[in-house]
């Protein structure tokens, strides 16, 4: 589902310049968010489960650390397409911060 998208007209041909995206990820059981800009991604998010309300109303903004942690390591991820790419960094991303918690706490979150 395509939120909105900002058209830029070149010799009568559209181009879409910037989208958002939410996509459900039902292997993962997660809402994601995607936000490109000239089919580049330039923010992530995501929510655990299926209530796309909860989505809009909590998690519809970028988060900045998740994205930042997907670009540095997009090109060594080995999903056959971008949002298995994606599924494989918010994976890994939730697992380095609970091993930060734990190493700094000695408890390791639920």
């Amino acid at each position: 589902m395509i939120i909105y998208v900002n058209i830029k007209t070149t010799n009568m041909s559209y181009k879409i310049i910037q989208s958002k995206e939410v996509v459900f990820s039902p292997d993962d059981d997660r809402h994601i968010l995607i936000m490109k800009e000239n089919n580049e991604i330039i923010g992530l998010n995501y929510c655990q489960g299926d209530d796309i309300e909860y989505f809009f109303e909590q998690f519809d903004e970028i988060d900045h650390e998740l994205t930042e942690f997907y670009l540095s390591v997009k090109y060594y991820l080995s999903g056959k397409c971008e949002l298995e790419r994606i599924n494989q960094a918010i994976w890994a991303h939730f697992d380095y911060k609970n091993r930060f918690f734990e190493r700094k706490t000695g408890f390791m979150r639920s």
